[in-house]
């Protein structure tokens, strides 16, 4: 099982592999091969050079397709002879004198393998079209999976053209450590002026604020704590070279954030603060050359994180967007720098922030990377998904 997998299910309540009260079989998590997978695998290994069938077993492995057992793997061998695509001959173990039999593939094997590798190919791209159109969704899931999983060199794609804008993600949902909301018609809903939300039986119309709302605009909120959640926070970064589009991505931005709110939106009049640690040395395409040529350049190991520190707030447009300014230090270089956000009080508890930025790495004293025939050009846009939680002492203050 995959750290990925095993992470799904602890944060879902699976127990065991399984939803917690749910029959035996339901929702898995576990990969599954295409259907007879086996033997185009062992034509596969086979056409790379010929071995015995114990041998095949942890080459096998190599596919990452779940366990695979030496009983198995002789059957599909017998299979394959019976077929004419494998053959086999005799070999003695001088040591043990025992004869084993050394499997190499036939010509026909070649051809029918080169069959079966169209049909790999039809499912691939099958599986991507899955994936692309979960991307295109934009729900903040979406965003998190394609910065987990490296997606860029996979699809051939970056950032979604639906998370890619501000705005453009589907608004958040209160998670179900959030206050519960009674129904649909209660859930939060931010972007413009002008509209009503409703949070239990406070209901407030931005538009025209009622006499309480007044009342509570009069009120002076205390400043609250916010901790980023981790697994929920991301800093995605596209870049262009010669090659086309590619996007870096990583989780673990942590940090707090201290602000105050008032009806659901950011007060400005009480300077709010905060300092964000991202994981620089966990970026990631997907393609394993391109990133560890990042890596070396930006001196990930000397310089193992990005700090942001928030200086300055001040309101940007309609509903909840602002415009922050503060210090970037990355590649031990500390440079001002400010950009438009979008802030969401989802509940009271919990702050989702999205943001993009672009920045020129030449000013990080960082040169525009090369490898290869591949050159980045030095103008990156950073784009910023951050949840943040309500420290407990501060929610029962």
């Amino acid at each position: 099982m995959t750290p990925l997998i095993a992470r799904a299910r602890m944060k879902i309540g699976m127990d065991d592999g399984r939803p917690v009260g749910a029959e035996e079989g339901a929702s898995r998590f576990e990969l599954a091969p295409p259907r007879r997978f086996i033997l185009p695998a062992i034509l596969l290994l086979l056409s790379e050079h010929s071995g015995y069938g114990y041998g095949l077993v942890p080459r096998l492995e190599e596919f990452h397709f779940g366990h695979v057992d030496r009983p198995a793997v002789y059957r599909a061998l017998a299979q394959l002879e019976t077929d004419g695509l494998v053959a086999s001959e005799a070999s003695r173990n001088p040591g043990a004198g025992q004869a084993r039999r050394e499997y190499s593939i036939t010509p026909l094997g070649e051809r029918v393998l080169r069959v079966w590798m169209g049909v790999i190919k039809e499912e691939h791209d099958y599986l991507g079209q899955a994936l692309r159109r979960y991307q295109a969704t934009g729900t903040i899931d979406a965003v998190l999976a394609e910065v987990e999983g490296g997606w860029s060199s996979a699809l051939g794609a970056g950032w979604s053209p639906v998370s890619s804008t501000l705005g453009g993600w589907r608004r958040p949902v209160p998670l179900e450590s959030d206050v519960p909301l009674e129904s649909d018609r209660d859930l939060p809903v931010h972007g413009l002026a002008g509209y009503r939300v409703e949070y239990g039986n406070a209901a407030v119309d931005r538009g025209e604020p009622d006499g309480d709302a007044k009342d509570r605009e009069s009120e002076t909120p205390e400043l609250r704590e916010f901790e980023l959640d981790p697994e929920r926070s991301a800093v995605l970064i596209d870049v262009r070279s010669t090659v086309g589009p590619l996007s870096f991505g990583t989780l673990g931005v942590t940090g707090t954030i201290h602000a105050a709110f008032a009806d659901g939106l950011l007060r400005t009049d009480i300077p709010p603060s905060g300092r964000l640690t991202i994981d620089v040395s966990g970026l990631n395409s997907g393609n394993r050359l391109y990133d560890a040529e990042l890596l070396r350049r930006i001196d990930a190991r000397g310089y193992p994180a990005a700090f942001v520190e928030l200086r300055e707030c001040a309101v940007s447009g309609p509903g909840a967007r602002y415009r922050l300014a503060g210090e970037l230090t990355f590649h031990g270089v500390t440079r001002l720098a400010e950009g438009t956000v979008t802030v969401d009080a989802v509940s009271d508890r919990r702050l989702v922030i999205t943001g993009e930025q672009v920045f020129d790495i030449r000013d990080f004293a960082i040169p525009s990377p090369t490898m290869l025939m591949l050159r980045i050009f030095p103008d990156v846009r950073v784009h910023l998904h951050a949840e943040a939680e309500r420290r407990p002492a501060d929610v029962t203050s």
